[in-house]
């Protein structure tokens, strides 16, 4: 017995469009949601050219649509942004999907009409096109939507994830309407009966179901709010970190001695993301930066995160057209608490000096300097918002050069990295020794800087000579301080060096001495444990709902409190006035770490 299915496509092809466009009407295919409206849009044409045009002109919206759907999901979350900024984002991402839609109905009507020629059966050639496309479709959404795991976390993920699910059903359904587009303006033969279900709504739906699933199991409740009783005791902590630690060109490495050395593997090399993690306790994706380059568009109060499928359209289309602007990681991009902003809350005295995300900075965190105080002090520019309080950034203003170097190129990149530098270092001395705080943590960048740009292709042997000499004194210098009365010769009771390679490798180092340091300890460790060690070591209970953990193997036995609570609490907002990001932009730029 002969299907009946198989003799469908026995019957004589449509000899005129209209011919064909009432028996797919007749058959139901007008009746199936998306392809259906794209069928009925593209057979009320009189032409089968018209036809055609019309078809591909609803299945580029439609498609754009999907596509615009997964990014601005894509990007609002890995940003947070409002739900008043994700509208005027999907405004901004559906404009450039229209275009890059137009394209792909281009090439699926030509994949269209390849497949269905000469084949005994056109409607099972649409399903194999909408299938297939069907497939793309959801590898590119899940890419787009993989990096809000990193950024945003599971939850966000999930939510993410569900709109790829979305998207990816609608691009099926668009694929097969017009797919049959190109059929009936072919006048090729069509089924004798309406379509059943595509396998690929089935799977998209189990998609969303598993999405949805992942969203509940991820949700995390609210912790209840406990009040943070930190013990009673007088020790102090003292944390330097250095960026692109050179060991060789150190000089002695003896005078580097310590209780304990550790190794330890980052997760990322963004110099951002890194180095708060160091400081909050949490990775990347709880903590919210993850990465150098933002964008502010026109309309949308938040810099914006850069996804796949957006670099290059948000970050370099439009800020070329005028409709936006670079942006780089500030204080705002965090969503947990630093360990500055933990010690105060506890009613710890604390100094922060150039270290990440502290740009602008508030009253939430002891004194802060911050990481553009330096390139804002040398132009001569207002401090607001530079450092906290008032007077502590006055201060430290007042030890940077009065004008910004004359020079460009080379020697103004090696006058900004090692001026960062000395400036930062004087900065730290002072206020130390003024307000003796129980936690100080410096940051030094410029050997990252240097090294970076020595790693540069393109440089001359001139370059290379001046960056290379520049590099062994900048590496001579920060070891002399640490190995001085600043750093390891100081009286704090635990002294923590984080010794990193910077961008150009994963592994580094942390050393910790002073009397209540462990003795002898080694093997590896995880960066996100060192903020709630540390604060442990000061008395302040550590938080559960923080990735990080208590390490025991940097102090002493008895030396941290045991005591923990349910969490450190939220990232505190504002307290900061509104800066024009531009200049933090061109100051970042000018060490290289933005182009």
């Amino acid at each position: 017995m002969t299907d009946p299915v198989d003799e469908a496509p026995a019957e004589r092809d449509p000899a005129t469009f209209e011919e064909a466009r009432e028996r797919l009407r007749a058959r139901g295919y007008l009746d199936r949601g998306v392809e259906g409206a794209v069928l009925k849009g593209a057979l009320a044409a009189r032409t089968r050219t018209r036809a055609l045009l019309r078809g591909a002109a609803l299945a580029s919206l439609l498609l754009a649509l999907a596509l615009a759907v997964v990014e601005t999901a894509s990007v609002a979350l890995a940003s947070a942004l409002s739900p008043r900024d994700a509208l005027v984002l999907f405004a901004w991402l559906g404009a450039g999907a229209l275009v890059a839609a137009s394209g792909l109905v281009l090439a699926l009507g030509a994949v269209a009409w390849l497949r269905t020629r000469g084949r005994s059966d056109p409607s099972r050639a649409s399903t194999e096109v909408a299938v297939g496309f069907g497939l793309l479709a959801g590898v590119g959404a899940a890419l787009a939507a993989r990096p809000v795991l990193d950024a945003a976390g599971p939850v966000a993920a999930a939510v993410a994830f569900g709109a790829a699910a979305l998207a990816v059903v609608l691009a099926v359904r668009v694929a097969r309407g017009l797919a049959f587009t190109v059929l009936a303006a072919s006048g090729r033969s069509v089924l004798s009966r309406a379509p059943r279900p595509a396998l690929a709504l089935g799977t998209a739906l189990a998609a969303i179901a598993v999405a949805t699933g992942a969203w509940l199991l991820a949700r995390r409740p609210e912790p209840p709010a406990e009040p943070l009783v930190v013990r009673a005791g007088t020790a102090r902590v003292v944390l330097v970190a250095v960026d692109g630690w050179l060991p060789e060109l150190a000089g002695d490495a003896a005078r580097l001695a310590a209780a304990s050395r550790f190794s330890y593997r980052k997760e990322t090399a963004d110099p951002a993301a890194f180095w708060t993690t160091v400081a909050t306790g949490e990775p990347a994706r709880r903590h919210g930066v993850g990465a150098l380059d933002l964008v502010r568009l026109d309309g949308v109060t938040a810099p914006v995160k850069l996804t796949a499928g957006t670099g290059w359209y948000l970050g370099r289309l439009l800020p070329a057209l005028g409709a936006a602007r670079e942006e780089s990681v500030t204080s705002a991009a965090r969503r947990v608490p630093a360990i500055w902003e933990v010690a105060h809350r506890g009613g710890l005295a604390s100094l922060t000096v150039n270290w990440w995300t502290t740009w602008p900075a508030g009253d939430a965190g002891g004194v802060v300097l911050g990481n553009h105080l330096f390139f804002a002090a040398r132009a001569g520019r207002p401090l607001e918002g530079e450092g906290w309080p008032a007077e502590a950034a006055a201060r430290a203003a007042a030890a940077a050069p009065r004008a910004a170097p004359g020079a460009d190129g080379v020697a103004r990149l090696v006058d900004d990295a090692r001026g960062l530098d000395a400036f930062a270092i004087a900065a730290f001395r002072e206020e130390a020794a003024r307000s003796r705080p129980r936690l100080s943590l410096l940051y030094l960048p410029g050997l990252d800087v240097l090294g970076a740009a020595l790693s540069e292709p393109g440089r001359s042997v001139g370059e290379r000579a001046a960056l290379a000499a520049a590099l062994a004194d900048e590496a001579r210098d920060v070891a002399s301080f640490l190995a001085g009365p600043d750093v390891l010769g100081s009286s704090a009771e635990i002294v923590a060096l984080v010794l990193d390679p910077g961008r150009s490798g994963r592994d580094g180092e942390l050393l910790v001495a002073g009397p209540l340091a462990a003795e002898g300890a080694s093997g590896g460790f995880r960066p996100v444990d060192l903020a709630p060690t540390l604060l442990a070591a000061l008395g302040v209970p550590a938080s559960r709902q923080t990735e990080g953990r208590v390490d025991s193997r940097l102090v002493r036995a008895g030396a941290a409190t045991s005591a923990t609570v349910a969490s450190w609490g939220g990232r505190p907002r504002g307290g900061a006035a509104p800066i024009d990001p531009k200049e933090y932009v061109e100051s970042l730029r000018s060490l290289g770490y933005l182009r």
